[in-house]
């Protein structure tokens, strides 16, 4: 049989096999076997044929050879001959479209086409195809489409020059797309059609041309599933809306064609719609949008005033202000034509505050206001004298409140657009600055006045309308000028004077809103502040404080917090510093050192202290940090025995730690050689509160101290010496019973972090063997400190991930232990620390991290716990169940997602667990239980009835946490949504009435979730009356 007879019983039932073949004949063709006239003539044998399928197979076969032939086998000639044949059966014959668009588009790619062939080519395609719906195939249809792309890709002037003029060709071009409905031609369609959109005088066709897109408005696709194409509605979205604001001379078809939509019920419609009409007002010319301003104001103010859903509201918003930019190009006059209305009927509005059309009013306000500074004046100028009018005469507070609120909004919009009131010149130098002229500033005094009042005067009670002015005030200061320093002095006393005089009256908003005010003062002011607010706020802070006084503690939030301005930072560090000091002469309660040595580590977590080259001056950590951690753990004398505290020795070496992280390598060593008696005194005791309430000897608080330390030090700070002594010191911390649990945990931490950071994998069970001898053999193994040590030790190159065979090894032997009665609960308390987080253990503070460790961790331990506790004694499964759920707490869902078949009966027993020690089981399982719930659903069907039954009884205050109680709703609100119907409403009737008793819960947050369960159950009832 010859290649094409091959083909051709190949084509119908393995295209993979007819391709190869074609790809044989190409072969051929370039190895001169056989010549290109003899394979034309043995197409053409089976072209003629009465069977429409032999006629179109044979073409798909030249097509085929063509699109396999390497680039330079064929001549010009030949191409062209090749070309003219196509077209010819184009013109004479339907069937074989698809191959013959793709054999030209194989043309193409051995060799440009010029100018005539390409208007031959769409001409034929045109007028012999047209239109293209009569093909019903829709992979017909496709290849001409792409064909027509590629065309337009690639000879665009060619073509465009072919519709010059020629209203003809280009009214046959529209209509040549009409009834297309396939989602992946359509996208070619929109594409294509952008062309003439963009680029041709469209004369008459014009409106054609607009309804033959936006007869697909709205778009209501839906992919199947596992759709392989991956087309989705958003993607035909995008494409018909570029089409539909692609040139402004649609704006008489689509501005109306697109309001009358807006009318529609339905919100997804109202969606599009808006993005639509935000896509035109943004691409059509500014003169041709003005004339539909108005009829735009009237259509979308109504989606503001009268809000449906809030994001509607908010694209009607964004489509306002981009309007009101296009009426600014189109000139002062168009601007002005529109802004009239509008301001007038804000103002209307506001005459009726407070009510949700003020509330729009004002977001319109704040929106329009934005669009730039000219625009932000008209807008003042018309709506203060109205707004400060109705708030003098009115003598409501609700209705001065909604006023506030308006002011708010519009606040808002001039702080946003007085970034630019500066304009430079091509230098970058300063032209011209509105600062001291925008209209804002001849309302501002008047503003000030009433706003101060309204804080200062108004009732204690009233607390909304205090922080609705106190914001207000806030966005005053935070615009540049606009307070003079007068203003903005009486500002920070008043705020001041809440935030001394109020404490345990005002609310915890109203004191917040203070104390931001009074940071937005000092960023624009820092003098006022340093003159004014520290003064007042430092005199708040005593000595000596009497015991369970706390007067002390907003007036040192607020220190804190103007921290974050960098030239008060210092200031405040220093004031600070010289209380601290004065507090421990007094022997001041602990508390209030605490509380001082807070506000210093907030201000270096959050504030702006001095940086050198963009690191921490270290005369922090040697003037402050270290003197105060020198007399908390006994190493200087102490004036006050109350800094000794674990508390206060975690705060300071926290402080030490942020200075200390981003030094040089050479600050470090010198720190490490200052601070080597830190180190070498871990397990050296003070008396401390901690240890007298857990009845210890004392506590070591070296060992807090040396665990921040080496936190932030550099890898190199040992240079290649390993820190055995350190190592073995700690292990023998763990294993003392005698420790406080402060100083257990941290020996606990400082073991993984000093096993990651300073030895190597390599040497790292040579080095487990000289200093813990038996380690790593867990049958020697008999208190639970062995198992603390052993999980640590664990942690330490499990994170760094580069001893994976030893620590494979080591933790099935770990695992074998849980079905011990006497370790069994220690190691699954360890897996649940070995799975956790730890804020030390990080990348930022040169730790080895990998970021599989987890995902190859729980691999090797769930299933060992799976098969370990179907084999294990009933007296400790429940070690098993802790130990999954310990895992569980800190796993990201996609690891869990592989084994939830195994997982889902172990979740269900941890619900079954008893006492109020194992709640963190439960609200562990629960966690996963929820997200199992809501992203593989289908995996838990054959236990709905055993779920139902276990939530409810998550629901029981008498043996269930607040927190198992709110989880344990949430996982049954989702059950009537995320299950099969005929699963859940066999119980619907158990559960409403079992919900009855969480309503009346003692707790808000569990009758707050017991309320959206109801409703879901409810919901469901509903739906079956209905059915």
């Amino acid at each position: 049989m010859s290649e094409i007879q091959l083909y051709l019983v190949e084509a119908g039932k393995n295209k993979d096999e007819a391709r190869k073949i074609a790809q044989e004949t190409a072969g051929k063709l370039e190895r001169k076997q056989i010549q290109l006239l003899a394979l034309v003539e043995s197409v053409g044998e089976y072209i003629n044929n009465e069977d429409a399928t032999l006629r179109s197979h044979s073409l798909a076969y030249l097509a085929d050879v063509l699109d396999a032939i390497s680039l330079r086998v064929l001549s010009l000639q030949q191409r062209s001959l090749l070309t003219e044949f196509i077209l010819s059966r184009i013109r004479d014959d339907s069937e074989g479209i698809a191959a013959c668009a793709k054999a030209l588009v194989a043309l193409e790619r051995l060799g440009k086409w010029d100018g005539e062939t390409v208007r031959n080519i769409i001409d034929t395609l045109i007028d012999s195809t047209h239109p293209l719906k009569q093909f019903k195939l829709q992979g017909e249809r496709y290849a001409v489409l792409q064909l027509i792309d590629l065309l337009l890709a690639n000879y665009r002037q060619i073509i465009t020059n072919r519709a010059k003029d020629d209203h003809d060709f280009i009214a046959r071009f529209t209509s040549y797309f009409e009834g297309e409905k396939d989602p992946r031609n359509l996208m070619i369609v929109f594409s294509v059609v952008m062309v003439p959109m963009t680029e041709w005088d469209l004369g008459p066709s014009t409106q054609d041309l607009f309804e033959l897109v936006y007869n697909y408005f709205p778009i209501t696709f839906k992919p199947p599933p596992g759709d392989p194409f991956g087309i989705t509605a958003q993607d035909l979205k995008d494409r018909l809306r570029a089409c539909i604001a692609s040139t402004s001379a649609f704006a008489p078809y689509s501005f109306s064609a697109l309001l009358d939509k807006l009318d529609s019920t339905s919100i997804n419609t109202k969606r599009d719609v808006l993005q639509a009409l935000i896509s035109c007002i943004n691409n059509y010319e500014p003169l041709i949008v003005t004339r539909y301003s108005i009829t735009l104001w009237d259509a979308l103010k109504f989606e503001i005033l009268n809000l449906q859903e809030e994001d509607l509201a908010q694209s009607s918003l964004e489509a306002l202000g981009n309007l009101t930019k296009q009426l600014e190009l189109a000139g002062s006059a168009a601007l002005n034509a529109f802004l009239k209305p509008l301001i007038k009927e804000c103002n209307e509005h506001l005459e009726d505050a407070p009510t949700k059309q003020s509330d729009a009013a004002g977001k319109i306000l704040s929106e329009i206001a934005k669009t730039s500074p000219d625009v932000a004046d008209s807008i003042v100028k018309g709506v203060m004298p109205s707004l400060l009018s109705l708030f003098q005469s009115s003598n409501s507070i609700a209705r001065r409140r909604g006023l506030v609120e308006v002011l708010n909004q519009l606040l808002r919009g001039v702080e946003e657009v007085s970034t630019r009131w500066q304009t430079r010149d091509e230098d970058g130098l300063i032209v011209s600055d509105r600062a001291t002229t925008h209209a804002f500033t001849a309302f501002t005094k008047q503003s000030v006045e009433l706003l101060l009042e309204a804080v200062v005067s108004g009732p204690k009670t009233e607390i909304s309308f205090r922080l609705c002015s106190l914001h207000a005030l806030g966005h005053m200061l935070k615009i540049r000028q606009l307070l003079s320093e007068a203003d903005a002095q009486s500002v920070v006393a008043s705020c001041t004077d809440i935030v001394v005089h109020e404490y345990g009256t005002s609310s915890d908003e109203i004191k917040a809103a203070s104390v931001s005010t009074i940071i937005a003062a000092a960023r624009q002011y820092p003098k006022l502040a340093v003159e004014k607010a520290l003064p007042v706020m430092l005199a708040e802070l005593p000595d000596r404080p009497e015991p369970g006084i706390f007067t002390y503690e907003p007036a040192l939030e607020v220190l804190a917090r103007l921290s974050v301005e960098p030239q008060l930072a210092d200031t405040i560090i220093v004031r600070l510093k010289h209380k601290l000091e004065a507090a421990k002469r007094q022997s001041a309660p602990q508390t209030y050192i605490v509380a001082l040595l807070s506000a210093f580590l907030y201000i270096f977590t959050h504030g702006t202290p001095t940086k050198s080259e963009g690191i921490l001056k270290v005369s922090y950590l040697n003037d402050l940090a270290l003197p105060w951690l020198e007399e908390a753990i006994g190493l200087n004398q102490a004036e006050n025995p109350m800094l000794s505290s674990e508390v206060a020795v975690d705060i300071i070496s926290r402080m030490c730690a942020i200075i200390l992280r981003d030094q040089s390598q050479h600050t470090q060593n010198q720190v490490y050689n200052v601070t080597g008696r830190l180190f070498e005194s871990l397990r050296a005791r003070q008396p401390t509160p901690e240890a007298d309430g857990q009845h210890k000897p004392g506590s070591a608080l070296g060992v807090i101290a040396s665990l921040y330390f080496h936190a932030a030090f550099r890898t190199h700070v040992y240079e290649e010496a390993i820190p055995r002594e350190l190592l073995s010191a700690l292990m023998n911390i763990t294993r003392d019973d005698t420790q406080t649990s402060a100083t257990h945990d941290a020996a606990v931490r400082h073991t993984s972090l000093v096993i990651n950071k300073f030895v190597p994998p390599t040497g790292l069970e040579q080095v487990l063997s000289e200093i813990a001898p038996g380690l790593l053999k867990v049958d020697k193994f008999r208190t639970s400190a062995d198992i603390d040590v052993a999980f640590a030790v664990l942690k330490g190159f499990v994170v760094h991930g580069k001893s994976s065979k030893l620590a494979a090894q080591y933790l099935q032997q770990l695992l074998q232990l849980l079905s011990s009665e006497t370790l069994g609960l220690a190691v699954a308390d360890g897996l649940g620390r070995l799975f956790s987080s730890d804020e030390l253990l990080t990348k930022q503070n040169y730790c080895s991290i990998s970021g599989l460790y987890k995902q190859r961790t729980f691999t090797l331990c769930c299933g060992a716990i799976e098969s370990g506790m179907k084999t294990a004694p009933a007296s400790c499964k429940q070690n098993y169940l802790i130990a999954m759920s310990g895992m569980l707490r800190d796993l990201p869902y996609g690891i869990i997602r592989p084994v939830l078949a195994t997982l889902a009966p172990m979740l269900l027993q941890s619900l079954d667990s008893a006492g109020l020690k194992l709640q963190k089981v439960k609200k562990s399982a629960l966690i996963s239980l929820e997200a199992v719930l809501l992203h593989d659903p289908s995996t838990l069907d054959e236990h709905s009835a055993s779920i139902v039954s276990r939530l409810l009884d998550c629901t029981n205050p008498a043996v269930n946490q607040e927190e198992v109680r709110v989880v344990g709703l949430r996982c049954l609100k989702l059950l009537p949504a995320q299950l099969k119907r005929e699963k859940v409403i066999p119980h619907r009737r158990q559960v409403t009435a079992r919900l009855l008793a969480c309503l009346d819960d003692k707790k808000r947050s569990v009758r707050a979730e017991a309320v959206r369960c109801q409703s879901a159950w409810l919901d469901l009832e509903k739906a079956e009356d209905e059915d």
